[in-house]
């Protein structure tokens, strides 16, 4: 079988075992407690690890590569160990969120919220930074809750190489209640105009760092291609960038909501040096995010593909010169 097709079968394999499971742990929330579904996940990401060696292996590397101050070969296999489970994760913590709200939003311990307060009476409406870490996919449930909803930038689902699944958490979590005004925007034509028109009218818009992009930054010791959509929209509007993050705490049902202070940035009107900078800070902070909890990020499975497409570009554009 060529490569190219037994990628797409394990792709669609993929697919509907995730679609499956979300609808499977769907009637399972309703009579096992979140702790009994939370150690079902923990096996399931842990047997993911252990039956997949070249993906082990691979993941392994990774993560040595990014933290070379980390010697211990079994400490580099716990933090792996746990991003395959994080990776499960995100449609559980939607399905608990929609069974225990109070009790979710009692565990919920927060930190830093005088950051978000102070952006939100600039005025220029917020511009929320985020990377795939902890329960990241229920934090606009989580902010409209709190009176602080937003509005995140998304790949539509047929845009994923699991569309079936991911149009099924995306549907739910909008069940659950986000910003009642713009649930979330699609990444596409049209993207700019809509979130320029967010933050013109006062309102938060979330970006995450770790997806694909053209950007090339020094990200985990090594130039990486990451998006840099959110530093252009800091450059033409004022909005103060705000990062947070949603980690797990030690039971299913406690949560940290941090909001660091907003990016210090100074616009000079060159854009270039401009984007720069900011991309240099918001990098700073992802890494700190990363480094406080590895293994509950998940994109550590497409951290090679980022350094090696930001090679391509500078390979690419020294060719130009």
């Amino acid at each position: 079988m060529k490569p190219a097709v037994s990628r797409r079968l394990f792709l669609l394999l993929v697919d509907y075992f995730a679609w499956f499971i979300f609808k499977l742990t769907g009637i399972l929330s309703r009579f096992l407690p979140p702790s009994l579904l939370q150690a079902l996940f923990r096996l399931i990401g842990t047997a993911v690890f252990y039956c997949r060696p070249a993906m082990r292996r691979d993941l392994m590397h990774k993560i040595s590569d990014a933290m070379p101050g980390i010697n211990d070969q079994r400490e580099v296999a716990r933090i792996g160990r746990q991003a395959c489970v994080s990776a499960t994760k995100p449609m559980l913590d939607l399905l608990i969120f929609g069974r225990h709200r109070e009790e979710y939003m009692r565990g919920l311990h927060i930190e830093g919220w005088d950051n978000i307060e102070s952006a939100d009476r600039e005025g220029r409406g917020v511009l929320l930074l985020f990377i795939h870490i902890g329960a990241y996919g229920t934090s606009p449930i989580v902010l409209t809750s709190l009176d602080k909803p937003f509005t995140p930038v998304m790949f539509h689902p047929e845009a994923l190489p699991v569309p079936r699944s991911a149009a099924a958490v995306d549907d739910y979590a909008l069940s659950l209640g986000c910003d009642p005004i713009s649930p979330m925007f699609w990444a596409g034509d049209d993207t700019i105009a809509r979130v320029r028109k967010s933050l013109d009218a006062g309102r938060r818009v979330g970006f995450a760092l770790d997806v694909d992009g053209n950007y090339v930054v020094d990200f985990l010791g090594r130039p990486a291609a990451l998006a840099e959509g959110i530093a252009h929209f800091a450059c033409d509007t004022g909005a103060p960038i705000v990062p947070f993050s949603l980690l797990y705490g030690r039971s299913a049902l406690e949560h940290r909501l941090r909001f660091y202070e907003p990016l210090s940035l100074t616009i000079s009107g060159d854009r270039g040096r401009d984007v720069e900078a900011i991309m240099r800070k918001a990098v700073e902070v992802a890494e700190s995010m990363i480094e406080e909890a590895p293994g509950q990020w998940m994109s550590w499975f497409g951290l090679w593909h980022w350094w090696s497409r930001a090679e391509e570009i500078k390979a690419l554009h020294s060719g130009e010169d």
